[in-house]
C-alpha cells in the first residue's frame, strides 16, 4: 500500500522539512502538491523551492498535482471558462518541473436551472482540450468525484458518461472517500462501475453530513470493506490521506489508521 498526503501552498520551509522523516522511515511514498498560482511570490518561491528539495532528497517519491478548483476555477463557467481553462493549463506547465503524471480535477459548479445536458456537452470539449495539452506532458487528468449535485462529476454514472465521451487514453477517475459519503450514493458504486478508470484515491472519513476531512476511524466510512473492494478490483495506486493535520507527528498517527484496515 503506497500512502501519500497533501501539502497545501501554505506551509513554511521548515514544515515541510519536518515531513522528511515519514519518507526516511518509509512510512510514506508520495505526496499531493497545489499549484500555488494565487499567492504571492515569495510564498509561491518557498514552496516551489521546498517541494524541490523534497523530491531531490527523496528521489523515488511520487507526486500528484491538484489542479486550482473552487468557485473561483469553475470550469463549467459557460462564460468565463477560458481564463479558467488557461490557468489549468498553466498549472500542468508547472506541474512538469516535478515530473509529475496525475492531475486531480474538480470539473465545476453549475446552475440547477440550466439543463444539466448543456454543462455535460461543454464539460466534455473542455476535457477533451484538456488532455490533449496535458498528453504532450505524458500525464493523466483524473476527474474526482464531488458530494454534492450542484456540481459536475457527482454520480457513479456521470462520471463514468463523461470519460467514455471524451474517450481519451489520459482521462480517469479518482475516488474522494469523503465526497462519496456525503452524497446519496455508496462508495462501492464508485469503486465497481469507474473500476476501469480508477487510478487514485483522496482517503478522509465523516459522518455523511459534511465533508469533515477527518481522521479514518472518526467517521461512518467502512474502511475495512472499502479496502476489500479495492483488493477486488486489483487496486495498486496510491493512496493519499486528505485529513486535516497540523505536524507531522499527525501525518504518522494518520498513516496508522489506514494500515489497521489492510489486514
Amino acid at each position: 500500500m503506497k500512502k501519500c498526503f497533501t501539502i497545501n501552498p501554505l506551509r513554511t520551509k521548515e514544515e515541510i522539512e519536518s515531513y522528511y522523516y515519514l519518507f526516511e522511515e518509509g512510512i510514506y511514498q508520495a505526496i499531493e502538491i497545489f499549484y500555488p498560482y494565487n499567492l504571492d511570490n515569495d510564498t509561491f518561491n518557498v514552496y516551489t523551492n521546498s517541494i524541490h528539495s523534497l523530491i531531490n532528497k527523496f528521489k523515488n517519491i511520487e507526486v500528484v498535482m491538484h489542479l486550482p478548483h473552487g468557485y473561483k476555477n469553475n470550469l463549467c463557467d459557460l462564460n468565463g471558462y477560458i481564463e479558467i481553462l488557461k490557468r489549468m493549463k498553466e498549472g500542468i506547465d508547472y506541474s512538469n518541473q516535478f515530473g509529475i503524471k496525475k492531475l486531480t480535477l474538480h470539473l465545476g459548479i453549475i446552475d440547477l436551472n440550466i439543463n444539466r445536458e448543456i454543462y455535460l456537452g461543454h464539460i466534455v470539449n473542455v476535457l477533451t482540450e484538456l488532455c490533449d495539452y496535458a498528453s504532450k506532458y505524458q500525464m493523466y487528468i483524473m476527474i474526482e468525484n464531488m458530494p454534492g449535485i450542484k456540481e459536475l462529476g457527482y454520480s457513479p454514472d456521470e462520471i463514468l458518461y463523461i470519460i467514455e465521451k471524451v474517450n481519451l487514453d489520459n482521462l480517469k477517475f479518482i475516488l474522494d472517500t469523503g465526497h462519496a459519503n456525503v452524497s446519496e450514493y455508496e462508495i462501492s458504486e464508485y469503486i465497481y462501475k469507474l473500476k476501469e478508470y480508477l487510478y487514485h484515491l483522496h482517503l478522509s472519513d465523516n459522518d455523511g453530513t459534511r465533508d469533515a476531512h477527518a481522521r479514518l476511524g472518526l467517521g461512518n466510512i467502512d474502511f475495512y470493506q472499502f479496502i476489500v473492494d479495492l483488493k477486488k478490483i486489483n487496486y495498486s495506486e496510491l493512496y493519499c490521506l486528505e485529513i486535516i493535520f497540523k505536524e507531522a507527528n499527525e501525518l504518522l498517527r494518520n498513516a496508522k489508521s489506514l494500515d489497521k484496515y489492510d489486514n
